[in-house]
């Protein structure tokens, strides 16, 4: 264990320090503001407590830290929550610490191995398995310590079996995710497309060729999407074209190199076809800033719909020229393709010395009617059946932070038939042997039949190494 912690640690060759933002709800530093953390579990006073199941501001006292990633709308609703709860519990203080999702993870490895990580911690929901696989190093959270102000019954049984490793709950969700088409309605109908009538594989490229004689060129129906987006669509497509996902209940990879071959033949003939476009065309990093989305030469992403917000901002009309869909499928298809996850996930360090109050806070942030509203759509939609109920009461509000397009995203792939993302699909060195693949290819580096090879012969053994 020692050694996979030592391993990603070192990945980045320097130490990342996450931005702290805020001792006590004081400190107003800007987002990404290089400092110090201090250490993970503050001194402060011990836990007082005559009713751990109803604490009160005279019950529940003790400094913890609190890190997560993101960007600035989900930094600030997290400060803003952090801060109320500290107001209502004045023997609390919450050190926060939060930077974007570049490096986050090669610092959270280095925090673990060095037993400084934070009191509460918002993790990728792979990190149980990769991190903690027996279950021994975040903190059970049916501990009656820990139960007494965290109530697991708000979540359904498959949404908290998501988290469980060796058989413990070791996080909680903070909503389900899967990624979806964010349609660029002003753009596909000024090509004269009907974004509902696009259903299948052979539809999407047959759109793609529409709008570019509509258009032009140096448009496409979706454009430049990240190697992650690209790979979903990916294996996605093989979950329909095999009924199998990407792994089996044993941790073997599925699909043959036959299949994988015709999984990349589909990604060649999408960029063919005027849906993705060519890496030369656009080489900038594509995220919701990227100015070929902004410009409207880019007609949709393949998204998680906790992560739209920023995309949807960005541009000029909002949510007015933004609509989702279902996925796109094969004829006869064996599976929806449409693989879900934990959008992220919430655990206590077992070096908590108050893991009471990282709880009792944790609880608040996910049920409290004021904290759901300020979170917005910021981590997603809500699986916490109270913070649900209370998200369900400001949607339609006319507040864009509660808009359709987040709502109707998750009502896709919460009434869609699905298949749960293994967490061997997002292992850092399992992605590397695919993403790599799929962007050599987008470059126009390798062919089709290379890219299959490549990761035919060389994923297992990642996916071993990942687990031993």
């Amino acid at each position: 264990m020692k050694k996979k912690l030592l391993t990603f640690a070192m990945v980045s060759g320097t130490a990342l320090t996450l931005a702290a933002c805020g001792a006590g709800g004081g400190d107003n530093a800007p987002a990404g503001q290089p400092t110090t953390p201090p250490p993970a579990t503050g001194g402060g006073t011990a836990a007082q407590t005559t009713d751990p199941a109803t604490p009160t501001s005279d019950t529940l006292a003790g400094n913890i830290t609190f890190s997560w990633w993101g960007d600035d709308g989900r930094h600030q609703a997290t400060r803003s929550i952090a801060e109320l709860f500290m107001a209502e519990n004045p023997d609390v203080n919450i050190d926060f610490f939060y930077a974007p999702w570049s490096g986050f993870q090669d610092v959270f490895a280095g925090d673990l191995m060095a037993g400084t990580e934070a009191d509460l911690m918002q993790v990728n929901f792979n990190w149980l398995q990769l991190y903690s696989p027996f279950g021994t190093t975040f903190a059970d959270l049916e501990r009656p310590d820990i139960a007494a102000h965290l109530d697991l019954s708000n979540w359904g049984v498959d949404e908290i079996d998501m988290v469980r490793t060796n058989g413990i709950v070791q996080a909680v969700p903070s909503g389900i995710t899967a990624r979806v088409p964010f349609i660029r309605t002003d753009m596909w109908g000024a090509a004269g497309i009907d974004y509902l009538s696009v259903n299948t594989w052979d539809d999407l490229k047959a759109a793609g060729n529409q709008l570019q004689a509509a258009l032009g060129n140096d448009h496409w129906l979706f454009g430049k999407l990240g190697n992650a987006s690209t790979s979903y669509f990916l294996f996605s497509f093989l979950e329909q074209y095999t009924g199998r996902p990407f792994v089996d209940e044993n941790f073997q990879f599925t699909y043959t190199l036959e299949e994988l071959t015709t999984g990349f033949q589909l990604i060649q003939d999408l960029m063919d076809n005027g849906v993705f476009a060519y890496g030369q065309f656009d080489s900038s990093s594509f995220n919701s800033t990227n100015e070929n989305w902004i410009a409207g030469r880019f007609g949709a992403v393949f998204e998680w719909d906790s992560s739209m917000n920023n995309w949807i901002n960005n541009l000029e009309g909002g949510q007015d020229v933004i609509s989702v869909r279902n996925h796109f499928t094969l004829p006869n298809a064996l599976s929806s393709g449409v693989m879900v996850r934990p959008s992220m996930a919430f655990a206590i360090s077992n070096n908590s010395n108050y893991p009471e109050v990282a709880a009792a806070f944790l609880n608040f942030m996910l049920t409290d009617a004021r904290a759901v509203e300020i979170m917005g759509t910021d981590r997603g939609i809500p699986a916490n059946r109270v913070g649900l109920s209370h998200f369900q009461a400001l949607a339609g509000s006319g507040d864009p932070r509660f808009g359709d397009a987040a709502v109707n995203a998750n009502n896709i792939h919460a009434n869609a038939v699905t298949t749960i993302m293994s967490p061997a699909f997002e292992f850092p060195t399992v992605r590397a042997v695919y993403e790599t693949q799929v962007e050599a290819l987008i470059y126009g580096f390798i062919t089709v039949e290379q890219a299959a090879a490549f990761v035919f012969n060389n994923i297992q053994a990642e996916i071993d190494a990942e687990l031993n």
